[in-house]
C-alpha cells in the first residue's frame, strides 16, 4: 500500500460517517492507559508537555486523537476545577479519540449517552502537510448541545478538510450537563476562587491553555488562535470574550448561533446554587462525589423535569457579570469578531394561539410596532420562503438572530472589527425545514455526508458552498478578515449600513451582502432584567 493510499484509508477511518462505527471505536478506549507505539511508529512524533505523541496520516496531514489537557475529572476531582494530565513514558500512539463526556440520553437516543465517561478531557489536533514550517493558524473548536449533550468527536467535526486550507485544528470535549455545572455553596466554599457550577468553561479554559503551551510543538502558532463554536459551543465563546481569565488565550473568535437572546444565556449565581441544593438534597457534597456516575445523571435526569437547569452560572470569576455585548476587548487587547445565525433556527416557535402572547411577553409596550413589523396588521401574511412563517420568524429572532444582531451592532459600536452572516441554503431532503438550527456546521467543516445525524443528499452546490464557507473561515483565522481572492466580497459590519453576508447556493457565487438584517424587530425586544 502506498502511504498516499494508506492515508486516505485512515482517513476514512478517521472520519466514518457513521456513528455507530465511531461509537465502536470509542468503546474500545481505555482512556485511563496510554496506548503504546504500534505500526504508527515514526509518524510524526511531538513532543507535548506531558511526553511524546505521534497521530494518524489523513489526506491533508496528521491528526493526534485523544490527547488528554487535563487529569481524569473523577473522583475526589468531580466539581473541582481541571488539574494538569499527568506525563507519561515513551510514545503516546493518539490513533484514538477519547469517550464522550458523561450525559444523558438526548432525547431517548442513547448512541452516545451509552458510552460517554466522566474521564473525557481530552483533545484532538489536525495538522496540514505544511505543519513543519511552524507559526500556522490554529482554530478551535467548541461543541454545541445545549450544555448537556454532545462530543468533539462527531465525524462532522472531522478537522482534515479545514486543516487543508492551511491551519490547525482542535477540537475538545469538556464536562456537561450536572458535572459540568452544579453549583452548590460547599463547593464554592472549598473552591480557592470562591465560585462553583462553571467547571465546563473551566475546561475550556484549560484545553485553551494546553494550546498555548503545545500547539507551537504541532506547528502552530499560540498568538493566532480563533476560537469557534456553535449554539452552546458558540454561547461559551459569546462568555469566554468576555471572561476575566481568558488573558491572551485567543485572538479571535467566531459565534454560530451562539449569540441567543434567550435559552442558553448564563444564570444568576444564587439561582444555580440554589437548584444545587435542590439536586443534592440532604446528601452532602461528598457523599454526591460518591455516587455512581448513572446515579448522578438519573438525578439530574428528574431534576430537570422539575425545571433545573444546568448552565454556566455569573460568578465573576469565569462569567463576568457584565453584558455579554460588552467588554468585547479581551484584558491583552482588541480581538476580531464573526457572528451569525442561520435564517429558520428558532428552538421552538408558538403555535398560531399562542403568538400574541409570546409577542406581548418579547415586545411589551413595543408589541404593536412588532405586531406591524411582522406584518400582521391586516390579512394573515404569507410564509416568506427563507425565514418561514411568522411564529417560526419570531422563534429565530428571539433565539439567535436578534442576539447576533445586537452583539454586532454593540462590536461596532466599540470599534471592535466584525463581520456578519446569515445561513440561508436548504440542505438537499431537508427544504420544509429551511436553513435550520446546526445546518452550516458540515458546510463549516467541509463534511458533507450521507450518514450520521448532518445527512443528506448533498449535491455540487453543497460542496461549491462548502468551499466557500471554508474558505471564509480559515481566512479570518488567519488575517482576521474572511475576505480573499475570488471570493464574493463580505463588508465589514458597521452600524450605519448594517451589512451582513447571506449565504446559499441559491445565490450567484453563493453569497452576496445585504442590510440590517433584523429590519425593524431587534430594537423593539425589551431588554431582560439582568441577573
Amino acid at each position: 500500500m502506498t502511504l498516499r493510499s494508506w492515508r486516505a484509508a485512515s482517513r476514512r477511518a478517521a472520519s466514518l460517517p457513521s456513528i455507530a462505527a465511531g461509537l465502536a471505536v470509542l468503546l474500545s478506549v481505555g482512556c485511563t492507559t496510554v496506548p503504546q507505539e504500534s505500526s504508527f511508529a515514526g509518524q510524526d512524533r511531538v513532543q507535548t508537555q506531558s511526553g511524546l505523541v505521534s497521530g494518524v496520516p489523513t489526506d491533508s496531514g496528521m491528526v493526534y486523537k485523544g490527547l488528554p489537557y487535563a487529569a481524569p475529572p473523577v473522583g475526589q476531582m468531580r466539581w473541582r476545577s481541571p488539574e494538569a494530565p499527568k506525563p507519561w513514558s515513551g510514545v503516546r500512539v493518539a490513533s484514538e479519540f477519547g469517550a464522550p463526556c458523561a450525559q444523558g440520553s438526548l432525547r431517548g437516543r442513547t448512541q452516545i449517552s451509552s458510552i460517554s465517561r466522566e474521564d473525557c478531557l481530552y483533545l484532538n489536533v489536525w495538522t496540514p502537510e505544511n505543519s513543519a514550517a511552524g507559526r500556522l493558524p490554529v482554530m478551535v473548536w467548541i461543541h454545541g448541545g445545549a450544555f448537556e449533550n454532545g462530543m468533539g468527536t462527531s465525524p462532522t467535526y472531522d478537522g482534515t478538510g479545514l486543516a487543508g486550507k492551511g491551519v490547525i485544528v482542535v477540537t475538545i470535549n469538556y464536562r456537561l450537563g450536572v458535572f459540568g455545572f452544579l453549583a452548590h455553596p460547599d463547593l464554592a466554599a472549598e473552591s480557592a476562587h470562591g465560585s462553583s457550577g462553571n467547571y465546563g468553561l473551566e475546561d475550556q479554559l484549560a484545553a485553551l491553555r494546553w494550546v498555548q503551551s503545545n500547539i507551537a510543538a504541532f506547528g502552530g502558532d499560540p498568538d493566532n488562535v480563533t476560537l469557534f463554536g456553535q449554539s452552546a459551543g458558540g454561547a461559551s465563546v459569546r462568555t469566554l470574550i468576555s471572561s476575566p481569565q481568558s488573558m491572551g488565550l485567543f485572538a479571535r473568535a467566531i459565534i454560530q448561533s451562539g449569540a441567543s437572546v434567550s435559552g442558553l444565556s448564563a444564570i444568576p449565581t444564587s439561582q444555580a446554587e440554589q437548584q444545587g441544593v435542590a439536586l443534592a438534597g440532604d446528601m452532602s457534597i461528598a457523599q454526591m462525589r460518591a455516587l455512581d456516575v448513572e446515579d448522578v445523571i438519573e438525578r439530574s435526569t428528574a431534576a430537570k423535569g422539575r425545571g433545573i437547569r444546568f448552565a454556566p452560572a455569573v460568578d465573576n470569576y469565569v462569567v463576568a457579570a457584565s453584558e455579554p455585548t460588552d467588554g468585547l476587548q479581551l484584558p491583552g487587547g482588541n480581538i476580531e469578531l464573526l457572528v451569525g445565525s442561520n435564517s429558520r433556527e428558532g428552538l421552538s416557535a408558538p403555535s398560531d394561539q399562542e403568538l400574541d402572547d409570546a409577542l406581548e411577553r418579547a415586545f411589551g409596550p413595543n408589541v404593536a410596532r412588532a405586531r406591524q413589523a411582522y406584518g400582521l396588521d391586516g390579512s394573515p401574511p404569507t410564509a416568506d420562503r427563507v425565514l418561514g412563517t411568522v411564529a417560526q420568524q419570531f422563534g429565530t429572532d428571539i433565539s439567535f438572530r436578534c442576539g447576533a444582531v445586537a452583539l454586532a451592532e454593540a462590536a461596532a459600536q466599540a470599534d471592535v472589527p466584525i463581520w456578519q452572516y446569515q445561513f440561508e441554503h436548504f440542505v438537499p431532503g431537508r427544504e420544509a425545514q429551511g436553513a435550520g438550527h446546526s445546518f452550516e456546521v458540515p458546510y463549516v467543516f467541509g463534511n458533507l455526508s450521507s450518514t450520521g445525524f448532518s445527512a443528506a443528499d448533498y449535491d455540487e452546490d453543497d460542496h461549491r458552498l462548502a468551499e466557500l464557507m471554508m474558505s471564509y473561515w480559515t481566512n479570518f483565522a488567519k488575517q482576521g478578515d474572511p475576505n480573499g481572492p475570488g471570493l464574493p466580497e463580505w463588508p465589514r459590519f458597521s452600524n450605519a449600513d448594517k451589512e451582513y453576508l447571506r449565504l446559499t447556493a441559491d445565490l450567484p457565487g453563493d453569497a452576496e451582502s445585504a442590510f440590517a438584517l433584523s429590519g425593524d424587530i431587534c430594537p423593539l425586544i425589551v431588554a431582560q432584567e439582568r441577573p
